[in-house]
């Protein structure tokens, strides 16, 4: 992203009161420097970025560094840029390293930042031609037009002329005169600062990341930091599982192994007591129950030993409708993609026992190159709508939150597939 550093005066006045206008004549007197100095620091940068890649493999190690070597010329432009427009410029990043020397050259070759800062040195060395006439011009003639009346009749002819016109009076002199004061004052900072904006947006152009480029480095950002939300909330839900399962159901099995001794130790004695008793290790043997069910629903300890495969089996074996499971998710993806995979099987599950009066379901869970498939298909009633309950929009949004996308096909009378496909590379 690009953005002038401070605002830049748009009327004369405001240009004469700002450094803006005197820095802007140095920047663009200073392009025709930078062009004899970096312009062609880059061209021979970038004929060794080529010669060097045809020329490998000996080349090739030369032409992976005159690659960067051409985005530290271009950061010493934008630094000049900074410096005399206050304007800030995001840098192009040179392609990453691959690991392969080769690789790193072709890229260095084919590396569309490489050519636009060559571009941005070929159409400076043409507009440095522009701004050596231009900016003298604006400055210089003005200054030697105001003091017309006094000199113009020490000339041989007692006279000047101007193009097609003659100056042989004081009248038509001090006429002269008025206008390049005029011309002075207001069109030549005028001229200075559009001469600046154009010089200005043409290194924000073509060496600043384009839009496109700051779109998808944007997006890029987003992705990322939208993962590691979602990594962290499943890291959340394997913390909560093991600090019920290591910590409050401990606890519970432990107070219901004492209530077991108690009332074995009471005997027939105290029968109110013994049903307290009874009915308090009753009450404890159900919350183990639930807890247990519970840290199966938030991410079981089998699916992280031994994956999916084992995790969907022992879901498909409590289930009470009868589960056909196939799984083939070689290689095995990473935890977080697991995680809801699993949770999409077992919700489904849940809701084919709750709602289809199904007869029997089959899943697939199967890996196809870099996307994880899930289908869960039911021989029950149909009709189910995801617009119509929460179960299913939550499991769009789980599904939706690493980039997948879950479909329902569900017409009354015919059974329920559901089909979820999450990204996996």
């Amino acid at each position: 992203m690009t953005a002038a550093a401070s605002p830049v005066p748009r009327t004369p006045w405001g240009l004469w009161r700002s450094p803006y206008l005197w820095l802007a004549t140095i920047h663009l007197l200073g392009d025709a420097v930078v062009v004899l100095t970096s312009g062609l620091l880059v061209l021979g940068s970038t004929i060794v970025v080529v010669v060097g890649f045809l020329l490998a493999p000996i080349g090739i190690p030369l032409s992976r560094w005159a690659n960067h070597w051409v985005y530290g010329i271009a950061g010493w432009e934008r630094a000049r840029a900074r410096i005399t427009r206050g304007q800030d410029v995001t840098a192009l990043v040179p392609p990453p390293r691959t690991g392969s020397t080769v690789d790193d050259a072709v890229l260095a070759v084919k590396d569309p930042g490489l050519w636009r800062q060559l571009i941005y040195y070929v159409i400076l060395f043409w507009l440095a031609i522009g701004w050596l006439f231009l900016v003298p011009f604006a400055w210089s003639v003005p200054l030697v037009l105001i003091p017309l009346p006094a000199y113009y009749t020490h000339f041989a002819a007692a006279q000047a002329q101007l193009g097609p016109f003659v100056i042989n009076s004081t009248m038509r002199a001090s006429v002269v005169a008025v206008i390049a004061v005029l011309f002075l004052a207001f069109v030549s900072p005028l001229v200075i600062r559009a001469a600046s904006w154009f010089d200005g947006w043409l290194v924000k152009e073509l060496l600043g990341p384009s839009e496109t480029g700051v779109l998808a480095e944007r997006v890029h950002q987003l992705v990322q930091s939208r993962q590691q939300v979602v990594d962290s909330v499943e890291a959340e839900r394997r913390r909560m599982e093991r600090d019920l399962h290591d910590g409050a159901q401990q606890r519970l099995v432990s107070l219901a192994m004492t209530l077991g001794r108690a009332k074995n130790r009471l005997g027939d004695k105290e029968p109110a007591v013994r049903a307290l008793i009874e009915e308090a290790h009753t009450e404890a043997m159900q919350a183990i129950a639930e807890i247990r069910d519970l840290t199966r629903g938030l991410h079981p300890p089998v699916l992280t030993d031994r994956g999916l495969d084992a995790a969907l089996s022992a879901v498909a074996a409590r289930s009470p409708v009868p589960v056909r499971l196939s799984v083939d998710v070689q290689p095995r993806p990473k935890l977080t993609i697991e995680s809801i995979a699993y949770f999409v099987v077992t919700e489904a599950l849940a809701n084919v026992a709750k709602h289809a009066d199904a007869a029997e379901v089959d899943v697939l869970v199967v890996r196809e190159d870099d996307v994880l498939r899930v289908v869960v298909r039911d021989n029950g009633r149909g009709g189910a709508d995801p617009a119509g309950g929460s179960g299913l929009r939550g499991l769009a949004d789980r599904v939706a939150g690493v980039d997948g996308r879950l479909s329902v096909d569900s017409p009354p009378g015919g059974g329920t597939t559901l089909i979820a496909e999450v990204p996996c590379g």
